[in-house]
C-alpha cells in the first residue's frame, strides 16, 4: 500500500489499476445515488411541497381564517354582547342582591340580640361581679390570708438563717477554733521542732560536710583525667 507523501506516478501500474477499479466499482455508484437523491429531493421541494404549501396557506388556512371569524367569532361576539351579557349581568346584580339579604337575616336575628345582650346584660354584669364580688374576694384573700402567710414564711426563713448562723458560730466558736489551735500548737511543738532541732541541721551538716566536698573531689578527678 503506497505511503501518503507517495505520488501516484510512483506506484507501480500493476497496483493502481485495482484501486482505480475498486473506487469506480464501490464509490462511484453511491455518490452518483447520494447526487441523484439530492437532485430529487431539490425538485420534490421547489415543484412539489413549495406549490403544495401555497396551495394550502391560500386556498385552505386563509378561507377558513376568514370563515371562521365571519361566521363564527363576529356572531358569538354579538350575541354575547348583545344578547347574553345583559341578562347575565342582570341576573348577577340580583343573586348578589339576594344573597346580601339572606346574610342580613341571620345578623339581624342573631347579631343584633346578641350586641344587645352583650353592652347591656354581659359587660354590666361583668362589672358588679368585679366590683361585688371579685374584687372583694381577692382584697380579702390577700389581706388576711396570703400576706400574713407570706410575712410568717419569711420570719420562719429569717429566723432559721439566724438560728443557723448562730449555730456556726458557736460551733466554730467552741470546737472548731480549738482543735484548729491545738492542731497547731501539737505541730509546732513537735514535728516542727524535730525538723527544725534535728532535720534541718542534719541536712545541712550532710549538705555541706559530704555532699559538696563530695562533688567537688569528683569535679577535681574528671578535670585532672581530661
Amino acid at each position: 500500500m503506497p505511503r501518503a507523501d507517495e505520488s501516484p506516478e510512483s506506484v507501480p501500474g500493476w497496483l493502481l489499476w485495482p484501486i482505480r477499479a475498486v473506487a469506480i466499482v464501490v464509490v462511484l455508484p453511491f455518490r452518483l445515488l447520494g447526487m441523484a437523491l439530492a437532485a430529487i429531493g431539490r425538485f420534490l421541494h421547489r415543484y412539489l411541497l413549495v406549490p403544495l404549501g401555497w396551495l394550502w396557506r391560500h386556498a385552505i388556512v386563509i378561507p377558513a381564517t376568514w370563515l371562521g371569524h365571519w361566521l363564527i367569532v363576529v356572531p358569538a361576539t354579538w350575541l354575547w354582547v348583545n344578547v347574553l351579557r345583559p341578562p347575565a349581568r342582570w341576573l348577577g346584580k340580583a343573586l348578589v342582591t339576594v344573597l346580601g339579604w339572606l346574610l342580613t337575616i341571620p345578623v339581624m336575628l342573631i347579631g343584633v340580640p346578641a350586641t344587645w345582650l352583650w353592652e347591656h346584660a354581659v359587660v354590666p354584669g361583668a362589672r358588679l361581679l368585679h366590683e361585688w364580688v371579685l374584687r372583694p374576694v381577692a382584697v380579702f384573700l390577700w389581706t388576711w390570708i396570703l400576706a400574713p402567710i407570706g410575712r410568717a414564711i419569711i420570719w420562719f426563713l429569717r429566723l432559721g438563717w439566724q438560728g443557723t448562723t448562730w449555730l456556726f458560730r458557736q460551733i466554730y466558736r467552741f470546737l472548731l477554733r480549738p482543735i484548729g489551735i491545738a492542731v497547731a500548737v501539737t505541730w509546732r511543738y513537735t514535728v516542727g521542732a524535730l525538723w527544725r532541732h534535728v532535720v534541718a541541721p542534719t541536712g545541712r551538716w550532710l549538705r555541706d560536710e559530704i555532699i559538696r566536698p563530695t562533688g567537688a573531689a569528683i569535679r577535681s578527678l574528671f578535670s585532672a583525667l581530661s
